[in-house]
């Protein structure tokens, strides 16, 4: 879930009542001419402030999924369910619902260049200080790269979507934990401040019992995203980061094994038959695809598999007639033809378990191809299956 939320171990944003008629506090202005000065912005750079009532969180928050979400939130969670990415969990919405207001103290919205401020009391005043300059990186990658807006463009691309967050959320950190040192810290040190925020984040989901998938889809773009952000940073200073910005890497196998990133595209799926309704199209890519397949996997297995991702395309259709019998068509190209005779063989293997949430009276039919480097998967497909 590529939402924009963010949680007290890694970046929040606070207020207090006594903001009210000030709504941007003064921590926040006293770290803005730092961060201009870090991210070259001119001196007048300042987004402006909106004091949100606390009684206003989750329904606010409730509004930003559903926008940001392909899906209407519950059905983004039914489709999760039934492919296999997390368990049946009652009221699985409501406790991320929950989870989220509890933890949230604000965001940065780009639509509106507005730093949204939960009226709620300020933890202490260092603590306060950090969270500020996270979220005014943000700000800054929106007025010089509009990278936030771009994020929230691609929503028919998981892939791509988790991809450009880990950017934007690993330069985030970089900024935030160089400002937060009264002198450069070692890259060491950099990291390890990075990783204790992010196992101090997933500490907090997990208590949550929001499962597993959220957890990580929570932690990875902190963690992957400050690598990837500091090895530029590294190698070519500011200039080599500005360029990560300007053009984030447009898939998660990119930052994980430094593979090129070759999307499918929506032509190598069939078409929605008559009488069916397209439900989701979309790309898992190489992060999802190793989360997927390690639920009924060996880790190392699931992560070979990963490795030899060389793009993907996904749709799930539903009867028009009868809503709760859905369809799935997933094509998986690979980077070779014997890592593709590997890749049918192992999917095949692993489909019937990986998909026995999908329908809830009896198992679905199940067939698993290969054609050269692309593997297709197909799950209860109306008609004929190739």
């Amino acid at each position: 879930m590529r939402n924009k939320l963010i949680t007290k171990a890694a970046t929040l944003l606070l207020a207090s009542s006594a903001w009210a008629a000030t709504p941007c506090p003064p921590a926040l202005l006293t770290a803005v001419p730092r961060v201009a000065a870090l991210r070259t912005l001119g001196n007048d750079w300042r987004p402006q402030c909106e004091l949100l009532p606390f009684s206003s969180l989750k329904k606010r928050l409730a509004t930003k999924l559903a926008n940001e979400l392909p899906l209407p939130p519950q059905l983004y969670l039914e489709v999760l369910q039934r492919l296999g990415f997390v368990p049946a969990t009652p009221h699985l919405y409501d406790r991320l619902l929950d989870f989220y207001a509890s933890q949230v103290l604000g965001y940065y919205e780009p639509s509106r260049d507005t730093m949204v401020v939960v009226d709620r009391p300020i933890p202490s005043e260092v603590e306060g200080s950090v969270v500020w300059v996270h979220e005014l990186a943000h700000a800054a990658q929106e007025a010089r790269f509009r990278l936030p807006t771009k994020l929230l463009a691609v929503k028919d691309n998981s892939d791509q979507q988790r991809s450009f967050s880990a950017v934007a959320e690993g330069e985030a950190m970089l900024v935030m934990l160089l400002l937060a040192s009264p002198s450069p810290p070692p890259s060491e040190s950099l990291e390890q401040a990075a990783n204790a925020l992010v196992e101090g984040s997933k500490s907090l989901a997990r208590s949550a019992e929001i499962g597993d998938f959220f957890v990580e889809d929570l932690a990875f773009p902190y963690a992957q995203g400050l690598r990837t952000v500091l090895s530029a940073f590294q190698k070519g200073g500011w200039p080599a980061v500005d360029r990560l910005l300007a053009h984030p890497p447009r898939c998660t196998a990119s930052l994980l094994f430094d593979s090129p990133c070759n999307h499918l595209s929506n032509q190598v799926l069939p078409p929605t038959p008559r009488g069916w309704q397209e439900l989701l199209t979309d790309s898992l890519g190489a992060w999802a695809l190793k989360f997927w397949f390690s639920q009924v996997a060996e880790a190392l297995a699931a992560e070979e598999l990963a490795k030899a991702w060389d793009g993907d395309r996904l749709r799930i259709i539903r009867d028009a007639r009868s809503p709760q019998r859905w369809a799935l068509c997933w094509r998986l190209r690979l980077k070779n033809r014997d890592r593709a005779a590997w890749a049918r063989t192992f999917v095949a293997q692993q489909a019937p378990k990986l998909f026995a949430p999908f329908r809830r009276d009896v198992p679905p039919q199940v067939t698993v191809d290969l054609e050269e480097r692309t593997v297709t998967l197909w799950v209860d497909w109306p008609g004929l299956q190739p």
